[in-house]
């Protein structure tokens, strides 16, 4: 006789372990789900905080406050209980933005949220953690100088060389900023440069002991040109800002204060000073050649606002033949030869971009402050020529802020 073993309360240990899975189950539902819906969540606020505090950084406002305000909005009020909200401002690295300046921001925003769990805490897990991160950089407002900041600009493409110093026997004494050829650049040792000035020329530069540009150079291409001259305020259209003066009389002193100044008879000015005050020469001739070489010159100071702030002088190339071919040209040509012996000192952009442009020197690093932009730039003469370029004294243009989510 034998008895069966009995199988009783099997069934239940199986339906609570059953349960216990099944609890485990949901909660990885529910409670993950939630986690992951408050990750990307907690996300998208750090990537909006970190654009605010970047928006900020380029209006001048406060960063912290805008990038913790996005965050709050966002349901990350920094409560040190339920979230923690970590705002660190740094500047930008070096060369990470296209200008050095103060004002160079990387914004990171940095969240941890503690999602409370429903069904989690059975097996012990009441909270889940995430922890999210965002950085922006922000490249602040900045006005470089035109034509990459360099003192002497020639844009002749070539085959002939834009810049050429060695038709003369003079000394060139540059200071604030370098030389720029289209094409290559002649020179006999006879250039003095700021340390780390240079010569650029996209096809070589000679004669320049220890001043050459290192690397590839790329030219200016026409488009480039173009967005540099201002508008033609003497063409005659609606909202014309341009000054037509009378014809200068004999060998009297010229003086234009407080304007744009048309000028399309530039030969009469041969030979006269020059001077302006707050003021813009704006050449219309498709053809001249003026000579300050052994008396007059110019002197004085550029329009300080708008379209014309900080141009001295602006040359309209010929639209039918917008270059100059050499400074021995006497007819069709736009030819300008300067000494620079005029009232005083000259600051302010020469934008001359169709014509030669001869410096026969100045004698004094303090009479031409300013920065020459033509198709070809020479030196034919024996006197030095000093250049003391300082660009907030000449055309600026604005780069304005960039933001961009890096992390």
């Amino acid at each position: 006789m034998y008895h069966k073993k009995s199988e009783k309360g099997q069934a239940i240990i199986m339906i609570v372990v059953a349960m216990i899975g099944l609890i485990g189950m949901t909660g990885l539902t529910v409670d993950g789900g939630m986690a992951f819906s408050d990750h990307r969540h907690a996300q998208n606020a750090a990537d909006s905080a970190a654009f605010a505090g970047a928006l900020a950084n380029s209006k001048n406002q406060d960063i912290e406050t805008a990038a913790q305000s996005i965050a709050t909005a966002n349901g990350y009020n920094n409560d040190q209980v339920q979230n923690i909200v970590v705002i660190t401002i740094s500047a930008s690295p070096t060369g990470t933005c296209p200008y050095e300046t103060p004002n160079n921001k990387d914004i990171n925003v940095d969240i941890t949220s503690y999602v409370k769990t429903f069904f989690a805490p059975i097996v012990g897990v009441k909270t889940l953690t995430n922890r999210v991160n965002a950085t922006t950089r922000a490249c602040g407002l900045y006005f470089p100088g035109i034509f990459g900041g360099n003192a002497i600009v020639s844009l002749n493409p070539g085959p002939d060389c834009a810049f050429n110093s060695d038709t003369g026997n003079a000394e060139w004494n540059l200071t604030g900023g370098g030389i720029f050829s289209n094409s290559c650049a002649v020179g006999k040792n006879n250039v003095h440069l700021d340390a780390g000035d240079c010569v650029a020329a996209v096809d070589g530069a000679t004669g320049f002991t220890g001043s050459t540009c290192p690397g590839t150079v790329s030219p200016y291409d026409q488009s480039y040109i173009d967005s540099q001259m201002p508008p033609n305020p003497c063409d005659h259209t609606a909202g014309d800002v341009g000054i037509f003066p009378p014809a200068p009389v004999g060998n009297a002193d010229v003086e234009y204060s407080n304007g744009v100044y048309c000028i399309s008879n530039f030969d009469t000015y041969d030979k006269l000073n020059i001077n302006l005050v707050n003021a813009t020469l704006y050449v219309t001739d498709p053809s001249f050649n003026v000579n300050f070489s052994g008396s007059g010159g110019f002197s004085g100071t550029p329009t300080q606002s708008g379209d014309f702030s900080s141009y001295y002088m602006v040359i309209l190339p010929d639209p039918s033949d917008p270059t100059c071919s050499n400074f021995q040209s006497q007819n069709g040509d736009q030819v300008l030869r300067y000494v620079g012996n005029g009232l005083g000192a000259l600051y302010g952009t020469v934008l001359a971009p169709g014509a030669c442009v001869d410096l026969r020197g100045n004698g004094s690093s303090a009479a031409l402050n300013s920065q020459i932009v033509a198709y070809n730039v020479s030196a034919n003469g024996d006197a030095t020529t000093s250049i003391d370029y300082n660009d907030k004294q000449n055309r600026r243009n604005p780069v304005y802020p960039s933001i961009e989510l890096i992390k």
